[in-house]
């Protein structure tokens, strides 16, 4: 008996649960559990992208909805109290429960039902999306997206259909000083002070919004400077993190960061960039969603793989089990009622887009 015949939803998420995804060899087995799992139920499945990180197309006939989601997570981190796997109250525990292995579980039990009754849908699984989306890019250019009705994206929304994201634009800023003995500051120049203005001026982003889902955000993420206690520092490395909602695009989130540190000495190096989406809401699937979940359209505040696909297809709307502030964090867990209740809207879905 194959793997995939008599798995529950739990017990799916549980076994990609205890498959790591956050570093590059990881993410071959748990794309080769995907693979494996869709062909067991018959679909035809093919691999894109990066060897390392592979994005997986499956398919059973032409047309209809596509499924979409991702198998990699980010690290756990360091104050969990509950053990990858734990289920507690119903609550199943893990990096990535939410954030989007659970979703994942569900569209593989969702396609189980949707092979028995033979209709037209794919599953877009991709292992890079935590980082630039490289599988995303390789699967936009398959004729299967441009055939579909619409892409269901399962990131965590407790189950409301959302239309519209914020995009990205992460870059990394560099100042350099003059190292001299600690003892003598006053002959060289602090690199790290030169990067705390920087910051300063940069601060009001960084401050709680009037509106999470319309306002642009700034996280400083990660910051590297000096070489030893005792040495003035002569270089010093911000990461920055900021997501924008439309109408605001990259190239103009660009521009108000060097406006805001104009006069100022130091290097910028863009390392992602990734354009805010909104869907059409008199599409067929924003009303198929809005009808079948029963709840109005909503607005999330992080960035998905929407804008990459949309680039192709722009019927695109997000959808998944877990709450929203459960992505990346600690003791992250998702509810078994919603993973099951995920595996009925995206079988519903799939039947109305058919």
């Amino acid at each position: 008996m194959s793997r995939s015949s008599n798995s529950s939803v739990v017990n799916t998420l549980l076994e990609l649960l205890a498959i790591r995804s956050d570093h590059a060899p990881g993410r071959t087995e748990i794309a080769s559990y995907a693979y494996d799992w869709l062909e067991d139920i018959g679909m035809s499945v093919c691999t894109y992208g990066e060897q390392s990180m592979p994005a997986l197309s499956a398919t059973n006939g032409r047309g209809g909805l596509i499924l979409s989601g991702h198998l990699d997570t980010v690290p756990e981190g360091t104050k969990w109290t509950r053990d990858a796997g734990e289920v507690v109250g119903g609550r199943i525990y893990g990096r990535g429960a939410a954030d989007m292995k659970g979703a994942c579980a569900s569209m593989l039990l969702a396609a189980k039902q949707l092979m028995k009754e033979d209709l037209p849908f794919s599953i877009f699984l991709t292992t890079d999306e935590e980082d630039k989306m490289t599988g995303a890019m390789a699967l936009s250019e398959l004729d299967v997206l441009i055939e579909a009705t619409g892409v269901l994206i399962g990131e965590p929304t407790d189950l409301l259909p959302a239309y519209k994201e914020k995009g990205i634009s992460r870059f990394r800023l560099t100042t350099h000083g003059t190292a001299v003995h600690a003892s003598l500051p006053w002959l060289g120049e602090n690199a790290i002070q030169k990067m705390s203005r920087l910051l300063e001026r940069l601060s009001w982003l960084g401050q709680r919004p009037e509106g999470p889902t319309e306002d642009m955000t700034l996280c400083i993420s990660m910051i590297r400077g000096g070489t030893k206690s005792n040495i003035v520092p002569d270089r010093c490395e911000a990461e920055i993190d900021v997501r924008f909602p439309t109408p605001l695009t990259y190239r103009k989130v660009r521009t108000i960061i060097m406006d805001e540190l104009m006069g100022e000495s130091y290097d910028i190096q863009m390392l992602y960039e990734l354009e805010a989406y909104e869907a059409d809401l008199g599409s067929e699937i924003a009303k198929a969603a809005q009808e079948l979940s029963g709840s109005e359209l909503i607005v999330v505040p992080y960035a998905t793989e929407a804008p990459v696909y949309a680039t192709v297809n722009n019927d695109v709307i997000v959808c998944g089990p877990g709450a929203m502030n459960m992505a990346h964090a600690d003791d992250e867990c998702v509810e078994r009622f919603q993973l099951e209740r995920a595996i009925d809207l995206y079988v519903q879905m799939a039947r109305r887009l058919a």
